[in-house]
């Protein structure tokens, strides 16, 4: 994932946050629903994550989308409404909505990606759910330490920042 990745398709950071900040994606069903619900629109409209975290009441992500089809919005819709088809009537999930309306989103040029990277990995540490990134459970930042993105105990963006 060289910092030239949006030079081959735009890249977007974005957050699906879930109805009323309620906690359902804690859940370890939840979040294999999630992603089975990723796996299943990426089939047929793909992008590739170049970072995701997901927190129990919201997903972060840095997405490149294919040149010939860089509409991010139709990929993030049907990811919501699998997982609300899916897990609507589950016990103690919120009846109807799961999903706050809309998606936060930014597109990212090739001088911000580094910072994007490193924000949407340090998020779980920023809300105080991890000592740090490599702690969290549902984060890519392990994959990316391995691809020789971060150096062994990072210590976050500010970190990044001061050197």
């Amino acid at each position: 994932m060289p910092r030239e990745a949006c030079q081959q398709g735009r890249c977007v950071r974005f957050c699906l946050a879930t109805y009323q900040a309620y906690p359902w994606l804690a859940r370890p069903e939840a979040v294999q629903r999630l992603r089975t619900a990723f796996r299943c629109v990426a089939r047929r409209r793909p992008w590739r994550w170049d970072a995701a975290v997901v927190l129990p009441d919201a997903v972060h992500g840095l997405w490149r989308l294919p040149r010939d089809d860089p509409d991010p919005r139709p990929r993030w819709q049907a990811v919501k409404a699998h997982c609300t088809r899916h897990l609507r009537h589950w016990p103690g999930l919120p009846r109807g909505c799961l999903w706050r309306r809309g998606v936060v989103w930014w597109e990212v040029s090739d001088e911000q990606w580094r910072m994007v990277l490193d924000r949407v990995h340090w998020e779980p540490v920023r809300r105080g759910l991890a000592a740090r990134p490599e702690d969290w459970r549902y984060t890519s930042y392990r994959r990316c330490r391995a691809a020789g993105l971060y150096a062994p105990g990072w210590s976050g963006p500010e970190a990044e920042r001061a050197s």
